[in-house]
């Protein structure tokens, strides 16, 4: 699994409005999370412009799969899709998705035009959504006895890692994220100390 940080967006951005030659591109970037989610978005957007002609869409998956897809919907070959692509690619985002409608003014752009068109809406939307860098981890959850849990703790905050929850019963349940980065060192110590009583371990592509 990928280890290095990277950038995604936070929540669902748009319309941002590009208008040419009478045309009218209306730009959305949103989370990826899923294809059905993304076909559902795509669906969504041809009720909410029924007089649209084309809804080019394109998204990046996350790090570790580094999957890639845009579609023309109709427009000339790679005159849309792909300068769509491009921009995701261009800030350097992964988990996004961008969709940018076209209501056609009368007037053909021709190949340029359209590819300067989609372009500059999909920048124009990917330039005012709010980004977040995430550090890949993977997730915990540590039973200790009660003697045991600064021992624990400082071994989370000395290899970068988060809290998450922690609940005290007859043993004390610590859920955490470390850094994929310091992960390994982390879980070669942990196991060596054998002061845990029981040990849950899910990696996760992110930490919040």
């Amino acid at each position: 699994m990928n280890n290095i940080e990277y950038l995604e967006i936070t929540e669902k951005k748009g319309p941002f409005v590009f208008k040419d030659r009478g045309s009218k591109f209306y730009g959305y970037a949103a989370p990826f999370n899923d294809l059905e989610d993304f076909k559902s978005m795509i669906g969504h957007f041809r009720l909410t412009y029924p007089k649209a002609n084309h809804v080019v869409s394109a998204y990046r998956d996350q790090p570790q799969k580094n999957q890639t897809f845009c579609s023309d919907d109709g427009e000339p070959k790679n005159s849309s899709g792909p300068p769509v692509l491009g921009q995701i690619l261009q800030h350097d985002l992964y988990n996004t998705a961008v969709f940018v409608v076209r209501e056609f003014g009368g007037t053909p752009l021709g190949i340029p035009g359209l590819i300067g068109a989609y372009k500059a809406t999909a920048n124009g939307i990917l330039l005012e959504c709010e980004k977040i860098k995430v550090t890949p981890s993977a997730n915990y959850s540590v039973q200790v006895n009660y003697t045991d849990e600064r021992w624990l703790i400082t071994m989370i905050e000395q290899h970068g890692g988060k809290i998450k929850s922690t609940s005290y019963l007859e043993l004390i349940s610590i859920a955490f994220t470390i850094p994929l980065s310091t992960n390994e060192i982390f879980l070669f110590k942990l196991k060596n100390n054998k002061r845990y009583v029981d040990l849950i371990i899910s990696e996760s592509e992110k930490a919040d």
